[in-house]
Parts: structure tokens; C-alpha cells; sequence
């Protein structure tokens, strides 16, 4: 793979985060919070992975918004589309925030029949892409071509509607 595709791809992300005024708006509403540990839910769907941590575990049929909000933990967001970006075959693209997992900019509005309703306002530091390698060398770099990061600051706000699959 040539450097020539990545170029590309990385002209293609700032063209699309200029469209955008450097925005990401999302309504991610389809599927659920599946349960990982008793403090851990994360929600799974092509191009996202989002993960959310409560401080202490649910308990299936007592959870109400006011539990929800106290004990909420984090978020992270380690996978979300940058939906109408054009992407090559065999690259995974995705915005980046400052740390791996955060509170503020958190609000959970509410919780109805067993559905999580949030809203994330926060910013990304970057647009990161890389080639997905099917057996990458241990401690060897990436080859030149193979990875780019697009460094902006850019603002996300998120809606989330989806079950929390509490066991």
C-alpha cells in the first residue's frame, strides 16, 4: 500500500471536517448497552464502540435516572463514523478525544423503559485512520502509508437512545 492512498484519505478528512465546521453530530439510536462486567456496558455496531462505567453495579429492576446520574462513572468513545466520509477498503477511521475515558460533558436525560438516554458534548483532538493489518509485526513501526492523524479541534455532540441491558 502506497503512501498515496493515505494522502488521499487524509485530504478526503479535512475536506469532510470543513464541510462539517468541524463538527460531529451523531443520534446513535440503534441496538443496546450489552453488560461487560457489573460496572461496564458497551455498545458494539459497525464503525462504534462506546463504553460506559457506572461505580458501583446495577441491579436489574431497581435502576431509575437518579441512581443512573449518581453513579455514573465514564464514558469512552474509542469508535464512532464520520458518516458521508468516503473510506478506503481495509481502513478503520475514527476521531479521537484528548483521554480514553471522561465525565464532564456527560448528561443522562433520562431512562424509560429499560433505555438509556445521553448527551455528550465534548471535543476531539484528532481524525486518526490506519490500515487494518491482518498480522502486524510486534514492535516493529507502521509503515509509512499505513496510519495518518488529522490534528484539529473539533466538537462532538452525541445523542444516545438505547437499552441498557442490565443482568
Amino acid at each position: 500500500m502506497s503512501s498515496t492512498v493515505a494522502n488521499d484519505l487524509e485530504n478526503k478528512i479535512i475536506q469532510w471536517l470543513n464541510a462539517h465546521g468541524n463538527k460531529i453530530e451523531l443520534n446513535i439510536s440503534e441496538g443496546s448497552f450489552q453488560q461487560l462486567t457489573p460496572t461496564i456496558y458497551a455498545h458494539t455496531s459497525p464503525g462504534i464502540y462506546i463504553s460506559i462505567g457506572f461505580k458501583q453495579p446495577l441491579q436489574p429492576g431497581t435502576v431509575d435516572l437518579e441512581e443512573l446520574q449518581q453513579n455514573f462513572n465514564y464514558i469512552a468513545l474509542d469508535k464512532l463514523p464520520l458518516l458521508g466520509l468516503d473510506v478506503p477498503s481495509g481502513w478503520k477511521v475514527y476521531p479521537q478525544t484528548p483521554m480514553s475515558s471522561f465525565d464532564e460533558g456527560v448528561r443522562i436525560d433520562a431512562y424509560e423503559n429499560h433505555r438509556l438516554h445521553l448527551t455528550i458534548s465534548t471535543r476531539f483532538f484528532a481524525i486518526y485512520g490506519n490500515k487494518i493489518e491482518e498480522h502486524p509485526i510486534m514492535d516493529k513501526p507502521a509503515e509509512e502509508g499505513t496510519y495518518l492523524q488529522v490534528r484539529r479541534d473539533i466538537e462532538g455532540f452525541i445523542k444516545v437512545n438505547l437499552p441498557l441491558m442490565i443482568e
